[in-house]
């Protein structure tokens, strides 16, 4: 509802995202009346083609990205740059004593000998855990833990990291059994409650 100053012959032209656009034109009818109602009609938007999918239980599955158009920008810069690098997943604990040069890699040697290689071993299959329970506490995200299962925010991780570790979240995850991670999530938070009670 709002008001606005109007002389007979002007046109009032009323437009709104997704309605059709109208235009009225004022009569000395309207302004003796005083009031004016006026209806916008629903835009009709068609589409051209709509494809329908089945979604995946994992949502980050269901977004595709399209990388047509990356490729052509990457080309068009002609900087040299290999588009496709962007697909590589960098892990920032890998060292070379993991990832090696061959068997004439003098580093290579030193760190066997020295324990080192297998320390770094030890260090990267931890951090790649790590990870794997980052990822599935995004996967349900702070909200569900918080609100849905009454974990404290600051023992969201550590009761993820618990379940992780006692009820085999990871052969789950990599069976893509949500339901089932679901159901322990639930069944376990009123257990863990009341362990970090005592």
């Amino acid at each position: 509802m709002f008001s606005i100053k109007a002389s007979v012959g002007d046109e009032l032209v009323i437009t709104h995202d997704f309605y059709i656009e109208r235009k009225i034109k004022i009569t000395s009818d309207i302004l003796v009346k005083g009031m004016l109602t006026i209806h916008l009609n629903i835009e009709t938007i068609e589409l051209a083609e709509a494809r329908i999918n089945t979604l995946d239980r994992n949502f980050k599955n269901n977004i595709k990205l399209e990388h047509g158009k990356v490729d052509e920008l990457y080309d068009n810069l002609n900087l040299g740059f290999n588009p496709n690098l962007r697909f590589r997943k960098i892990n920032p604990n890998m060292t070379s004593t993991i990832n090696n040069n061959g068997l004439l890699d003098p580093s290579n040697w030193i760190a066997t000998i020295s324990g080192q290689k297998k320390k770094d071993k030890k260090q990267n299959e931890y951090f790649k855990k790590v990870d794997k329970i980052k990822d599935l506490e995004n996967y349900f995200t702070s909200n569900y833990f918080i609100e849905t299962l009454n974990i404290p925010e600051n023992k969201v991780t550590d009761y993820v990291r618990y379940c992780y570790a006692n009820f085999e979240l990871e052969k789950l995850v990599k069976e893509n059994k949500y339901d089932k991670i679901t159901e322990i999530l639930e069944e376990q938070a009123p257990k863990y409650l009341e362990m970090i009670k005592k």
